[in-house]
């Protein structure tokens, strides 16, 4: 599949549409952003994979876009949220990615994603002791799940703290890497005031193939 993403940067307004989910709901990305990752990386009737689907966006925007749509997502409620707004054959799976291969799935044209990192220790891995390994063995798991030409796009953005700033977004290229081949790093910028991070305004999409780094 041809590259569509042709500039290094884009910008967008980056606010959250407010959503009826009875929970915290602000670590979601805007859906402006997934429709340009969609239509970008993915055609009508593909299949999209979100491994750490959250409150949907990316599967929600992908059903309304004519592709086929599977998210993970451990969390009961939320879950539950999106699986009222998806048809079959989309679906949301409700347990971690780790049971990735326990499930019976399709061969996936795109995975968007983000994955989690909740409050950053600078001197830690972000999601414990082992975060990063985790990062890449999941990522590994989804790699036989992926078609040849297919596009792995994972958003994340650095930290920046009263603790001090993480590059994270080198780190989750780096460990994503070693997986699939990094093809480039197109950084998205919000022109609001709403935070594409935390304590920061800008985001990465890290875009990689799915030949092997």
């Amino acid at each position: 599949m041809t590259n569509l993403l042709t500039s290094d940067w884009i910008t967008l307004d980056g606010r959250l549409e407010p959503i009826d989910f009875d929970g915290f709901a602000d670590d979601r990305s805007p859906t402006e952003l997934a429709k340009l990752v969609l239509n970008a990386y993915s055609r009508p009737g593909d299949w999209v994979l979100d491994p750490f689907a959250g409150l949907g966006t990316g599967l929600i925007a992908a059903e309304a876009m004519g592709r086929h749509c599977i998210g993970f997502e451990p969390n009961a409620a939320r879950a539950g949220w999106v699986r009222e707004r998806l048809w079959p054959p989309n679906r949301i799976i409700q347990a971690p990615i780790e049971e990735l291969d326990r499930h019976q799935l399709p061969g996936f044209s795109l995975v968007y994603t983000s994955p989690p990192y909740p409050t950053v220790h600078l001197q830690d891995d972000p999601w414990g002791p082992s975060y990063f390994q985790d990062m890449e063995a999941i990522f590994a798991s989804i790699a036989s799940h992926v078609v040849p030409d297919g596009r792995i796009v994972v958003e994340v953005s650095n930290i920046l703290t009263d603790e001090g700033f993480r590059p994270l977004v080198g780190q989750m290229a780096e460990t994503i890497g070693r997986v699939f081949r990094l093809e480039r790093e197109v950084v998205r910028i919000n022109t609001s005031d709403w935070p594409a991070g935390p304590g920061v305004w800008h985001s990465s999409l890290l875009i990689f193939t799915a030949s092997a780094g």
